[in-house]
């Protein structure tokens, strides 16, 4: 049955030939092996943000303390497309087992990879053992674009980031932070009635990377502000349930109070969230594999 794959993707620049797959002589792992996950992701990461998730599942290459290996345990193939394609989580849409479907890969990085190669590496891995086939379209699709508001940013200094031992204990962080996280969130329903998050040292670019998941459609930074600052969001969604609901009515007096997204991002940050539509490029994928050919 053929299966259909739609990403997102604002990054046109990726090594694809005319047809939209990897080119036979892109860079590729040095050995690698693809297998379904021995076992599925626990209650934890399939309750989080795919966008939490997804970095509970990744170790290693370029950038960590072990440069040269990659250890993918537990991922679905929505978030190793979104993390070779450098596309949002909710820019992919599929068959429901791209969701629920996991995979452990574990591969060798030659010396000298960057972050750029390895996406590269990863496309044509998962276009060999996936059989992936694909092709580009073009299609105007809502946007927002992120600009400084009227009054000038209010923006921080970016924090000193911690000093991990090694990427073990850096996961074990932030396994630990998604459990406090979450904590709250199943107090008070499925998703908490007031929503945050911190980013303590961050570009502009990568603040409108987070809020793209947050929202119904990418977001595009267009401040113009360079270097790096610490982004904190406070914020009530409009879909908020009232405080100790289950569902039902609730009492009027119990419904949380705060700012929406949009109000939040200009009152607390001094910047400006304005909804539009541009020609996006697609990449449409026309065939996938369940179950990953021989390594």
């Amino acid at each position: 049955m053929k299966q259909t794959l739609v990403a997102v993707s604002w990054i046109s620049s990726c090594v694809l030939a005319a047809s939209g797959q990897p080119t036979a002589d892109a860079p590729e792992f040095e050995v690698a092996s693809v297998k379904p996950a021995a076992t599925p992701a626990g209650p934890i990461q399939d309750m989080l943000p795919l966008s939490v998730a997804e970095q509970m599942g990744f170790r290693g290459g370029p950038g960590s303390n072990n440069p040269g290996r990659i250890d993918y345990s537990g991922v679905s193939l929505k978030m190793l497309l979104a993390r070779a394609y450098k596309l949002r989580p909710d820019q992919i849409s599929g068959p429901g087992w791209l969701d629920t479907e996991r995979y452990e890969i574990v591969a060798k990085v030659p010396p000298g990879t960057d972050a750029e190669r390895l996406r590269l590496m990863l496309q044509k891995l998962l276009t060999e053992r996936f059989q992936i086939r694909l092709h580009r379209e073009t299609k105007a699709l809502p946007v927002y674009r992120l600009t400084v508001a009227r009054n000038g940013p209010k923006l921080k200094p970016a924090e000193a980031l911690p000093d991990y031992k090694d990427d073990a204990e850096r996961i074990a962080l932030k396994k630990a932070r998604a459990s406090a996280a979450l904590a709250p969130m199943m107090r008070s329903g499925e998703f908490g009635p007031r929503r945050s998050f911190h980013l303590p040292s961050a570009t502009p670019a990568k603040f409108a990377e987070t809020l793209s998941s947050r929202l119904d459609g990418p977001v595009k930074d267009m401040t113009q502000l360079e270097g790096l600052y610490a982004f904190t969001l406070n914020w009530v969604p409009d879909n908020a349930q009232p405080m100790g609901s289950t569902g039902g009515a609730g009492r009027p007096d119990d419904t949380p109070s705060g700012p929406s997204l949009f109000t939040a991002v200009e009152e607390q940050l001094g910047l400006k969230l304005e909804s539009g539509k541009e020609q996006i490029e697609l990449l449409v994928i026309d065939n996938a594999l369940k179950l990953p050919t021989n390594n």
